[in-house]
Protein backbone atom coordinates (compact mmCIF):
# COMPACT_ATOMS: atom_id res chain seq x y z
CA UNK A 1 0.00 0.00 0.00
CA UNK A 2 2.83 2.37 0.91
CA UNK A 3 4.67 1.61 -2.35
CA UNK A 4 1.47 2.19 -4.32
CA UNK A 5 0.95 5.56 -2.61
CA UNK A 6 4.56 6.61 -3.29
CA UNK A 7 4.28 5.54 -6.93
CA UNK A 8 1.03 7.47 -7.33
CA UNK A 9 2.57 10.55 -5.71
CA UNK A 10 5.63 10.27 -7.97
CA UNK A 11 3.42 10.01 -11.06
CA UNK A 12 1.45 13.06 -9.93
CA UNK A 13 4.65 15.12 -9.49
CA UNK A 14 5.84 14.01 -12.94
CA UNK A 15 2.51 15.06 -14.47
CA UNK A 16 2.66 18.48 -12.78
CA UNK A 17 6.23 18.98 -14.03
CA UNK A 18 5.19 18.14 -17.59
CA UNK A 19 2.26 20.60 -17.42
CA UNK A 20 4.49 23.37 -16.10
CA UNK A 21 7.08 22.67 -18.76
CA UNK A 22 4.51 22.49 -21.56
CA UNK A 23 4.13 25.47 -23.92
CA UNK A 24 1.38 28.01 -23.40
CA UNK A 25 -1.81 26.99 -25.20
CA UNK A 26 -3.69 29.12 -27.68
CA UNK A 27 -6.54 29.67 -25.25
CA UNK A 28 -9.37 32.12 -26.09
CA UNK A 29 -8.46 35.40 -24.39
CA UNK A 30 -10.44 38.55 -23.58
CA UNK A 31 -8.88 41.79 -24.82
CA UNK A 32 -10.25 45.32 -25.11
CA UNK A 33 -10.19 46.24 -28.77
CA UNK A 34 -10.79 49.82 -29.89
CA UNK A 35 -10.81 51.33 -33.37
CA UNK A 36 -10.61 55.12 -33.63
CA UNK A 37 -11.40 56.61 -37.03
CA UNK A 38 -10.52 60.08 -38.16
CA UNK A 39 -13.67 61.65 -36.67
CA UNK A 40 -15.39 58.94 -34.64
CA UNK A 41 -15.00 55.74 -32.65
CA UNK A 42 -15.73 52.77 -34.91
CA UNK A 43 -15.51 49.99 -32.31
CA UNK A 44 -14.86 49.78 -28.57
CA UNK A 45 -15.65 46.47 -26.90
CA UNK A 46 -14.23 43.48 -25.07
CA UNK A 47 -13.42 40.77 -27.63
CA UNK A 48 -12.80 37.07 -27.07
CA UNK A 49 -9.99 36.05 -29.41
CA UNK A 50 -7.32 33.46 -30.12
CA UNK A 51 -4.61 33.07 -32.73
CA UNK A 52 -6.06 31.86 -36.03
CA UNK A 53 -5.60 32.22 -39.81
CA UNK A 54 -7.08 35.40 -41.29
CA UNK A 55 -7.96 36.40 -44.84
CA UNK A 56 -7.05 39.78 -46.33
CA UNK A 57 -6.77 40.82 -49.98
CA UNK A 58 -8.14 37.39 -50.83
CA UNK A 59 -5.17 35.59 -49.25
CA UNK A 60 -5.34 33.47 -46.10
CA UNK A 61 -2.35 33.24 -43.75
CA UNK A 62 -1.66 32.18 -40.15
CA UNK A 63 -1.89 34.96 -37.56
CA UNK A 64 -0.99 33.39 -34.24
CA UNK A 65 2.30 34.93 -33.11
CA UNK A 66 4.47 32.23 -34.70
CA UNK A 67 4.78 34.48 -37.77
CA UNK A 68 8.39 35.32 -38.65
CA UNK A 69 9.42 33.11 -35.68
CA UNK A 70 8.35 35.85 -33.27
CA UNK A 71 7.13 33.23 -30.75
CA UNK A 72 7.70 29.47 -30.58
CA UNK A 73 4.07 28.65 -29.79
CA UNK A 74 0.74 29.97 -31.15
CA UNK A 75 -1.43 32.39 -29.22
CA UNK A 76 -3.80 35.37 -29.58
CA UNK A 77 -2.58 38.34 -31.63
CA UNK A 78 -3.64 41.92 -32.37
CA UNK A 79 -4.81 41.28 -35.95
CA UNK A 80 -6.59 38.06 -34.93
CA UNK A 81 -8.49 40.23 -32.41
CA UNK A 82 -9.26 42.76 -35.16
CA UNK A 83 -10.57 39.94 -37.35
CA UNK A 84 -12.83 38.67 -34.55
CA UNK A 85 -14.04 42.22 -33.84
CA UNK A 86 -14.96 42.70 -37.51
CA UNK A 87 -17.49 39.89 -37.23
CA UNK A 88 -18.94 41.26 -34.00
CA UNK A 89 -19.10 44.85 -35.27
CA UNK A 90 -20.02 43.86 -38.84
CA UNK A 91 -17.33 45.94 -40.50
CA UNK A 92 -14.72 44.94 -43.08
CA UNK A 93 -10.96 45.22 -42.87
CA UNK A 94 -8.19 44.53 -45.35
CA UNK A 95 -4.42 44.31 -45.42
CA UNK A 96 -1.37 43.65 -47.56
CA UNK A 97 0.67 40.52 -46.84
CA UNK A 98 4.45 40.91 -46.64
CA UNK A 99 6.13 37.49 -47.05
CA UNK A 100 9.43 38.77 -45.68
CA UNK A 101 7.83 39.53 -42.31
CA UNK A 102 5.02 36.97 -42.58
CA UNK A 103 2.66 39.74 -41.51
CA UNK A 104 -0.09 42.05 -42.69
CA UNK A 105 -0.06 45.82 -43.04
CA UNK A 106 -3.61 47.00 -42.38
CA UNK A 107 -4.80 48.98 -45.41
CA UNK A 108 -8.49 49.53 -44.57
CA UNK A 109 -10.89 49.32 -41.64
CA UNK A 110 -14.62 50.01 -41.95
CA UNK A 111 -14.19 51.65 -45.35
CA UNK A 112 -11.39 53.98 -44.21
CA UNK A 113 -8.22 53.47 -46.32
CA UNK A 114 -4.84 53.31 -44.63
CA UNK A 115 -3.25 56.30 -46.36
CA UNK A 116 -5.17 59.43 -47.26
CA UNK A 117 -1.94 61.43 -47.30
CA UNK A 118 1.64 60.87 -46.16
CA UNK A 119 0.91 61.46 -42.46
CA UNK A 120 -2.30 59.49 -41.84
CA UNK A 121 -2.35 55.70 -41.60
CA UNK A 122 -3.72 52.90 -39.41
CA UNK A 123 -1.60 53.01 -36.29
CA UNK A 124 -1.35 49.89 -34.05
CA UNK A 125 -0.98 50.65 -30.35
CA UNK A 126 -0.78 48.17 -27.46
CA UNK A 127 -1.46 49.43 -23.94
CA UNK A 128 -0.93 53.05 -25.06
CA UNK A 129 2.46 52.36 -26.65
CA UNK A 130 3.46 51.87 -30.28
CA UNK A 131 3.36 48.21 -31.25
CA UNK A 132 6.91 46.77 -31.37
CA UNK A 133 5.98 44.28 -34.12
CA UNK A 134 3.39 43.58 -36.79
CA UNK A 135 -0.15 42.64 -35.82
CA UNK A 136 0.24 38.90 -36.53
CA UNK A 137 3.53 38.72 -34.63
CA UNK A 138 2.29 40.82 -31.72
CA UNK A 139 0.95 38.57 -28.97
CA UNK A 140 -1.72 39.95 -26.65
CA UNK A 141 -2.56 38.98 -23.09
CA UNK A 142 -5.76 38.96 -21.08
CA UNK A 143 -7.38 42.42 -20.95
CA UNK A 144 -4.66 44.15 -22.93
CA UNK A 145 -5.81 47.35 -24.63
CA UNK A 146 -5.43 46.95 -28.38
CA UNK A 147 -5.96 50.11 -30.42
CA UNK A 148 -6.08 50.67 -34.18
CA UNK A 149 -6.16 54.42 -34.78
CA UNK A 150 -6.34 56.32 -38.07
CA UNK A 151 -3.83 58.98 -37.13
CA UNK A 152 -0.17 59.90 -37.20
CA UNK A 153 -0.36 61.34 -33.67
CA UNK A 154 2.19 59.94 -31.24
CA UNK A 155 0.06 60.55 -28.16
CA UNK A 156 -3.02 58.65 -26.97
CA UNK A 157 -5.21 60.39 -24.41
CA UNK A 158 -6.44 58.71 -21.25
CA UNK A 159 -9.46 59.97 -19.29
CA UNK A 160 -9.92 59.06 -15.63
CA UNK A 161 -11.99 60.18 -12.67
CA UNK A 162 -15.25 59.52 -10.82
CA UNK A 163 -17.72 57.04 -12.28
CA UNK A 164 -20.69 58.60 -10.52
CA UNK A 165 -22.07 62.14 -10.30
CA UNK A 166 -25.10 64.02 -8.95
CA UNK A 167 -27.21 66.31 -11.08
CA UNK A 168 -25.82 69.83 -10.95
CA UNK A 169 -22.72 68.92 -8.91
CA UNK A 170 -19.49 69.24 -10.94
CA UNK A 171 -16.99 66.39 -10.95
CA UNK A 172 -13.31 66.68 -11.82
CA UNK A 173 -11.84 64.39 -14.46
CA UNK A 174 -8.19 64.10 -15.47
CA UNK A 175 -6.71 63.90 -18.97
CA UNK A 176 -3.26 62.34 -19.29
CA UNK A 177 -0.91 60.91 -21.88
CA UNK A 178 -1.69 57.18 -21.72
CA UNK A 179 1.96 56.18 -22.22
CA UNK A 180 3.59 58.53 -19.69
CA UNK A 181 0.72 59.57 -17.37
CA UNK A 182 1.79 63.20 -17.93
CA UNK A 183 -1.13 65.68 -17.65
CA UNK A 184 -2.51 67.01 -20.92
CA UNK A 185 -3.83 70.58 -21.19
CA UNK A 186 -6.20 71.83 -23.87
CA UNK A 187 -8.19 68.61 -24.28
CA UNK A 188 -11.96 68.83 -24.71
CA UNK A 189 -14.27 66.78 -22.48
CA UNK A 190 -18.01 67.46 -22.83
CA UNK A 191 -17.19 70.92 -24.28
CA UNK A 192 -14.97 71.76 -21.29
CA UNK A 193 -11.20 72.23 -21.60
CA UNK A 194 -8.54 70.61 -19.40
CA UNK A 195 -6.11 72.89 -17.55
CA UNK A 196 -2.32 72.62 -17.18
CA UNK A 197 -2.79 69.83 -14.63
CA UNK A 198 -5.02 67.90 -17.01
CA UNK A 199 -8.05 68.60 -14.83
CA UNK A 200 -11.47 69.41 -16.29
CA UNK A 201 -14.68 70.15 -14.38
CA UNK A 202 -17.91 68.76 -15.83
CA UNK A 203 -21.52 69.06 -14.60
CA UNK A 204 -24.65 67.24 -15.80
CA UNK A 205 -28.25 68.49 -15.86
CA UNK A 206 -30.08 65.18 -16.34
CA UNK A 207 -29.89 61.72 -14.80
CA UNK A 208 -28.67 58.77 -16.83
CA UNK A 209 -25.41 57.35 -18.21
CA UNK A 210 -22.89 59.54 -20.01
CA UNK A 211 -20.03 58.24 -22.16
CA UNK A 212 -17.28 60.86 -22.10
CA UNK A 213 -14.15 61.09 -24.23
CA UNK A 214 -11.15 63.41 -24.19
CA UNK A 215 -10.10 64.86 -27.55
CA UNK A 216 -7.31 67.10 -28.81
CA UNK A 217 -6.40 67.83 -32.41
CA UNK A 218 -2.84 66.50 -32.13
CA UNK A 219 -3.65 63.35 -30.17
CA UNK A 220 -5.69 60.15 -30.44
CA UNK A 221 -8.96 60.47 -28.51
CA UNK A 222 -9.38 58.57 -25.26
CA UNK A 223 -11.48 55.49 -24.70
CA UNK A 224 -14.95 56.15 -23.33
CA UNK A 225 -15.33 56.97 -19.64
CA UNK A 226 -18.78 56.03 -18.34
CA UNK A 227 -20.35 58.28 -15.70
CA UNK A 228 -23.69 57.47 -14.07
CA UNK A 229 -25.58 60.64 -13.14
CA UNK A 230 -27.97 60.25 -10.20
CA UNK A 231 -30.68 62.62 -8.89
CA UNK A 232 -29.82 65.45 -6.53
CA UNK A 233 -32.66 66.12 -4.09
CA UNK A 234 -30.93 69.13 -2.59
CA UNK A 235 -30.66 71.07 -5.82
CA UNK A 236 -32.14 74.54 -5.29
CA UNK A 237 -33.48 76.93 -7.92
CA UNK A 238 -30.49 79.18 -7.28
CA UNK A 239 -28.12 76.27 -8.03
CA UNK A 240 -29.89 75.59 -11.32
CA UNK A 241 -29.65 79.22 -12.39
CA UNK A 242 -25.99 79.33 -11.34
CA UNK A 243 -25.18 76.31 -13.48
CA UNK A 244 -27.13 77.48 -16.52
CA UNK A 245 -26.10 81.15 -16.39
CA UNK A 246 -23.26 82.01 -13.99
CA UNK A 247 -23.21 85.63 -15.22
CA UNK A 248 -26.84 86.11 -14.23
CA UNK A 249 -26.28 84.75 -10.72
CA UNK A 250 -23.29 87.05 -10.17
CA UNK A 251 -25.42 90.02 -11.19
CA UNK A 252 -28.22 88.92 -8.89
CA UNK A 253 -25.76 88.46 -6.04
CA UNK A 254 -24.42 91.98 -6.59
CA UNK A 255 -27.94 93.42 -6.67
CA UNK A 256 -28.81 91.53 -3.48
CA UNK A 257 -25.72 92.90 -1.72
CA UNK A 258 -26.63 96.50 -2.70
CA UNK A 259 -30.22 95.97 -1.59
CA UNK A 260 -29.15 94.66 1.83
CA UNK A 261 -26.73 97.57 2.32
CA UNK A 262 -29.60 100.08 2.53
Amino acid sequence: MIWFTLALFSSLLTGISLVLAAPAHNYPTFVRLRIEGETNTIFDRIVLTHGHPVTASGVRHPCDGTNNHAHPFPGPTAIAALDDASRIGRFAWDGTWFPRFEDYLVTMIAGVPAVKNESDFWHLILNYRDAPAGGCQLRVRAFDEVLFAYSAANKTLKLSGPREARVGVPITLTVTDGATDAPVAGALVANETSDVNGHVSVAFFRTGSRNLKAERSDAIRSRKHLVKVRPNRWMSLWNWVELINPTLTSKLAGFNAKFLSF
